[in-house]
């Protein structure tokens, strides 16, 4: 899996940080193409892997800008040394997680974006920033918020997210 950046190694016990916006099926299968180097396959494979597990954590459907993972399990970062006050909820970092998602054909990838969409199709307004459950952190609204939505519906129009997409264009 990537890390948060090269100051991550076990000595700073970030090594098993993940950040979901660093979460780029097609990205990584670009990489994959220039280089045939299958690690970047394994590497998308782990990572959706893992933020689909985050997601499936919470009726919401929503994922955290980070959180901690193994080899085999994702989970919370409530109660860890991370400084980020927002670091579980989806917040400034997780709300690109939609549009980095929409364009990849991944099965894994799709399942955890129609349900972030689920979650949002019922709100009339998107606010910038909610916790795991749903609950809205600010009743204001943010382009950094609208925008990945908004191309990621404009990938699925007439599959019942449209009303989705004119309250966010």
């Amino acid at each position: 899996m990537l890390t948060v950046g090269n100051w991550a190694t076990p000595a700073s016990n970030s090594a098993n940080l993940m950040r979901s916006s660093d979460v780029m099926p097609t990205t990584f299968e670009q990489f994959y193409d220039f280089s045939h180097n299958r690690q970047w396959l394994v590497i998308k494979t782990k990572m959706l892997n893992r933020l689909f597990q985050l997601s499936k954590q919470h009726k919401s459907g929503l994922v955290p800008d980070f959180s901690w993972v193994t080899q085999h399990n994702a989970s919370s970062v409530k109660g860890a040394h991370i400084t980020n006050k927002y670091a579980n909820d989806y917040y400034y970092i997780a709300c690109r997680v939609p549009m980095l998602l929409a364009q990849s054909h991944d099965p894994l990838a799709q399942k955890t974006l129609t349900s972030m969409l689920h979650f949002f199709a019922k709100h009339s307004t998107v606010t910038a920033g909610y916790t795991m459950s749903g609950k809205p952190l600010n009743d204001y609204q943010s382009a950094s918020f609208s925008a990945p939505l908004l191309m990621a519906t404009s990938w699925y129009l007439n599959q019942g997210y449209n009303s989705l997409f004119f309250h966010e264009k």
